[in-house]
């Protein structure tokens, strides 16, 4: 079946003047590479240029884009527009269910972005971190090689920032000194740094800016690798290339090499293309999809094939609560500080129980943390006096969800039937979730009593007027429309697993989609890398472990 450019809207399938003026497509003939990496987020784009790092003088390695190369930089903190208008006019439409009456059951979330750098362009930038009550559920050697300093590379590879400034700095403090500390590390998030300023040829330039402004991105991380040298042609030898427009249509396996069919999305013309080893990185709805279709699925053993597309899921996230301070001890605070702080639960167990299965994610005048709302050429010195907002949020943790799942398109049609029992309903989360994460058996009253509990402790560091602060018109969980949201559906994992537990206190599974190598078990030169792969969907952004996967797949292929 051919793709259909108008099957997702706002899908930019000509070539872009963006892509034309800044980064080659690969021109040359020649269809035999050594690597094929399809796709270019956070996982594939990682992959890409770590290999064509190390091994870019020996082998011929292309990355395949759908989409074509959209913006210069990071969207969410570079534009004007808010968050929410740009994602919804750029590709990011969502999935209702067919059927049912329940919305809040039909409600998925966000479809792919096919474009130049995937999702990792609509990024907020934050580098949060797995913890090691998380890692457990990740097979033996995966979590090792994460916990001896993948992690670290990942901050690394991302431009990781170090520290907010005096005003986090001095928060964190606090809070450090308060009885939280026992139940819970509190960090500075990091964020992503700005990419080196280039030469004309692509190489940086000795001296760049290192302010926290969150523009990391796979488009601009690739792009310094293949070189700001459009209209001049890399040949067709070893190195990094780049193929926009062209969507994979099938991979199969010709023995000695395998074949990728990539459908020119301006010209309709198919293009057989041949790897010694293939990558889907397409994310956890196209990874899946393109394994199922693909010729090699029949030929997989029926535990896989039972497998692929399964699990698919997210972590639950609540609503925000919000407070109003002017201070926290000797801390002066008021509408001109920012600072964004992560709680990571430190997997302290009572019992059977996991005490704590999620992070707290606090903001100090969040709106001032976007690059956008903080550029003194539009408004001058960010202001000062009056009082400082709080909000927090709580993110946790989620295993795998057998009854979700990733179908395949009906005939003739390319958008799959997506199965995804929302994250809303606290009833479902106590039912079923949260006993397997974490051995929770708790009413959603009890939840909400947790979760209340937290926040005051939290909010109660804070004063307002020389009281502890409270939640704004006493707004707590479990009343004032207080619960958990949609579920981000950012962050979906799990569709082509690798090893994983059922429950927190289970063994691994002895059936999953990829090894612990992230090859296709039953293969000899399919892998996968992308948060599909995950083998639980963790209370912090996962983007630090995918990218730590990356670049373990990256030592692993060479």
């Amino acid at each position: 079946m051919t793709f259909q450019a108008s099957t997702y809207p706002n899908f930019v399938a000509v070539d872009t003047p963006a892509r034309e003026r800044l980064v080659l497509q690969y021109l040359s003939d020649r269809n035999d590479f050594d690597i094929v990496v399809i796709g270019s987020g956070m996982g594939g784009g990682v992959l890409a240029d770590d290999l064509a790092e190390r091994l870019g003088r020996q082998l011929r390695i292309l990355v395949v884009e759908a989409g074509s190369f959209l913006y210069p930089t990071h969207v969410y903190n570079f534009s004007r527009f808010p968050n929410a208008s740009l994602a919804k006019h750029f590709g990011c439409d969502t999935f209702w269910q067919a059927g049912g009456s329940d919305q809040d059951e039909l409600f998925v979330g966000e479809r792919p972005q096919l474009n130049f750098g995937g999702r990792s362009i609509f990024w907020s930038g934050l580098i949060p971190t797995i913890q090691g009550w998380e890692l457990d559920f990740f097979p033996p050697r995966v979590r090792q090689d994460l916990q001896a300093g993948l992690l670290n590379q990942a901050g690394d590879a991302m431009n990781e920032s170090r520290s907010m400034g005096a005003v986090a700095q001095a928060v964190v403090s606090r809070l450090r000194s308060s009885s939280l500390a026992a139940d819970f590390s509190i960090q500075e998030t990091p964020r992503a740094l700005h990419q080196p300023y280039l030469q004309a040829d692509g190489t940086p330039k000795d001296e760049f800016f290192t302010e926290p402004t969150g523009v990391f991105n796979t488009a601009e991380l690739l792009i310094n690798q293949v070189g700001l040298t459009p209209g001049v042609s890399h040949g067709d030898g070893p190195g990094l290339h780049i193929l926009f427009r062209h969507f994979v249509e099938d991979v199969q396996d010709h023995g000695s090499h395998l074949a990728i069919v990539a459908r020119n999305l301006v010209t309709g013309q198919a293009r057989i293309l041949r790897a010694g080893k293939v990558v889907l990185a397409a994310g956890s709805v196209e990874s899946a999809k393109l394994l199922r279709r693909s010729s090699m699925f029949p030929w997989l053993s029926d535990s896989v094939k039972g497998l692929v597309g399964r699990g698919f899921t997210d972590h639950p996230t609540t609503d925000g609560v919000t407070t109003f301070v002017d201070g926290i001890g000797d801390v002066n605070l008021d509408h001109g500080d920012h600072a964004k702080i992560v709680f990571y639960s430190r997997g302290i167990r009572d019992g059977n129980e996991i005490r704590f299965p999620f992070n707290v994610e606090m903001n100090l005048n969040h709106e001032y943390w976007h690059l956008r709302e903080n550029d003194p050429s539009e408004d001058g010195p960010a202001p000062t006096g009056g009082v400082a907002r709080v909000d927090i949020k709580f993110s946790f943790g989620n295993c795998l969800d057998d009854d979700n799942e990733v179908k395949p398109a009906p005939p003739f049609q390319y958008v799959p039937e997506i199965v995804f029992h929302n994250l809303k309903r606290a009833n479902r989360l106590s039912q079923s979730r949260f006993p397997a994460l974490a051995g929770w058996h708790k009413s959603p009253e009890e939840i909400w009593s947790v979760l209340n509990e937290v926040t005051y402790r939290i909010f109660s560091q804070f004063r307002i007027n020389g009281q502890p602060a409270r939640p704004a018109e006493e707004a707590w969980y479990g009343q004032s429309n207080k619960g958990f949201g949609y579920g981000t559906v950012h962050h979906a994992v799990g569709s082509l697993r690798m090893p994983a537990r059922p429950r927190y206190d289970q063994p691994f599974a002895t059936a999953s989609v990829v090894d612990e190598d992230l090859k296709v078990v039953g293969t000899d030169r399919l892998y996968v890398c992308d948060m599909s792969v995950m083998p639980i969907s963790t209370a912090a952004n996962p983007v630090r472990t995918l990218v730590g996967l990356a670049l373990r797949l990256s030592r692993y292929l060479g």
